[in-house]
């Protein structure tokens, strides 16, 4: 009889623990890694690989776009200037890079390979170079495009020295760039008379004629000072329009060096998040806790203004790497990972989780020795749930379920901290594997609201996506 009974508490509590996973699959994924395309120390087949070995089941490499920087001088700034340019996706080859992450999702069927980009769409200079005190401003403001799929999607990037994804259509008063042609003219008719003065204005027509080409104004330039918010919601904006996912990529991280006798200075921006609208959210770790993603900070301020209307749609945290060429990758890929749910293990599901919030973030040395096999809220009168990135309709007190564990039985202290609407409304703390039911009663719910999940253990950090709930009928 206590056999009997054994058994069957065994089998419910492995139904229990298991449910959240008979909906989907959990497939880690690493995030900003750069190949050898652009800064980075590795091919694109070596990073798969390093990354399968890791346990990953997707990988987001985000290789720079555009890597030209240009400093002209007034009023030939198109033909009298210093262009400094690296490694990049734009002079590797755009289908060149394309067809080269196909073949390497061919060679890797058993994992998921995204497209993604890394981009700064802006920069503007300050100072002068003959002053000595010329700087570069915001160059290290970046964005995460990622799920870009043709070619044309990334050769319009709207990003400085990318003047194709910042040429304005053409219109009336763009004939007036072509005031040029006049001093060729007059040149040409003095040369009969005065030849050394006719050579002159045709050099100067010249001259300006290529200056002015492509005769089209620009969304704007480095050259006018700072353009506020503009050039990054253009940006969001273009991703978004052409099906794409952008991810503030280190909105805390602030950047000064000096290279060639320039300097380079880009700030912390986290209230950008707050200035922006339609991105898809930002990367928590590595530089996005102190602000943004730390209780009551930028992230809250940021999903209450949607459960409120103000926002259309709500932001997601992710984990990105930022490896470049520093530094060993097994060792980053040890201490962070976006585990994303999906459905079934290919570059759509894993996409349609990034962009739905889908997904958590785990960062520490115990990283990957951790799973977070369940976090649900339910409708317990109408049975329905939702996870991380849903909503789900309440009646009556939501009930929210929680299961985590360590792998190999590591018998690890856990703190769990449920928040709902920026402030830890319950704490557990247990053992592992832990399991939590936990109906909120306190819950007044005058319009939408979320919980989300703060875990910490021994070498770890876990943070969970939100899920909503909204009210149906009074509490």
């Amino acid at each position: 009889m206590h056999r009997i009974l054994f058994f069957t508490l065994f089998i419910l509590l492995f139904i229990y623990q298991t449910g959240f996973a008979q909906d989907y699959i959990e497939a880690p994924a690493a995030i900003e890694i750069s190949s050898i395309v652009s800064d980075g120390k590795y091919t694109i087949p070596q990073i798969v690989s390093i990354a399968k070995r890791q346990g990953f089941k997707a990988v987001i490499i985000t290789d720079s776009d555009t890597m030209r920087w240009e400093y002209g001088l007034w009023p030939l700034r198109n033909v009298i200037k210093k262009t400094v340019e690296e490694k990049s996706i734009s002079n590797y080859g755009i289908q060149r890079y394309l067809d080269d992450l196909k073949k390497v999702q061919e060679d890797n069927v058993d994992m998921v390979i995204v497209p993604a980009v890394e981009s700064a769409p802006f920069y503007y200079w300050q100072g002068s170079m003959f002053n000595n005190n010329l700087k570069m401003v915001d160059w290290h403001k970046h964005f995460l495009a990622i799920g870009l799929q043709n070619t044309d999607d990334y050769r319009f990037l709207p990003v400085i020295g990318n003047k194709r994804g910042l040429k304005q259509p053409f219109q009336p008063g763009n004939i007036l760039l072509l005031w040029p042609i006049i001093l060729l003219i007059y040149g040409l008719c003095l040369r009969r008379k005065k030849k050394s003065i006719g050579i002159v204005f045709i050099a100067v027509g010249l001259l300006f004629l290529i200056n002015n080409y492509p005769f089209r104004t620009m969304l704007f330039d480095q050259y006018h000072g700072e353009q506020g918010i503009r050039p990054y919601q253009n940006h969001i904006d273009y991703v978004k329009q052409r099906g794409g996912l952008t991810f503030w990529a280190h909105p805390e991280a602030s950047n000064t060096q000096k290279q060639a006798g320039v300097s380079l200075e880009t700030l912390d921006h986290s209230d950008d998040l707050l200035l922006t609208d339609g991105y898809s959210g930002f990367a928590l770790f590595y530089e996005g806790c102190k602000r943004i993603g730390c209780r009551n900070g930028i992230w809250d301020e940021v999903l209450m203004q949607y459960c409120k209307g103000i926002r259309k749609t709500p932001v997601w945290a992710i984990g990105a790497l930022s490896f470049d060429s520093d530094g060993n990758l097994e060792d980053y890929l040890k201490d962070l990972r976006t585990v994303c749910l999906v459905k079934s293990l290919n570059r759509q599901s894993v996409l349609d989780a990034l962009k739905n919030g889908r997904m958590y973030v785990a960062n520490g040395a115990q990283s990957s020795n951790f799973i977070l096999d369940s976090f649900i809220v339910k409708n317990l009168e109408t049975a329905k749930s939702a996870v991380m990135g849903e909503e789900v309709e309440i009646t009556q007190y939501p009930q929210v379920e929680i299961q985590c564990r360590f792998l190999n039985g590591q018998n690890k202290t856990i703190t769990i901290k449920l928040v709902r609407g920026g402030k830890v409304i319950k704490t557990f703390e247990t053992g592992s594997p832990a399991n939590f039911i936990f109906s909120d009663e306190q819950v007044l719910l005058t319009s939408k609201d979320y919980y989300r999940l703060e875990i910490q253990s021994e070498g770890l950090v876990l943070f969970s996506n939100p899920i909503f709930i909204k009210k149906k009928n009074n509490l």
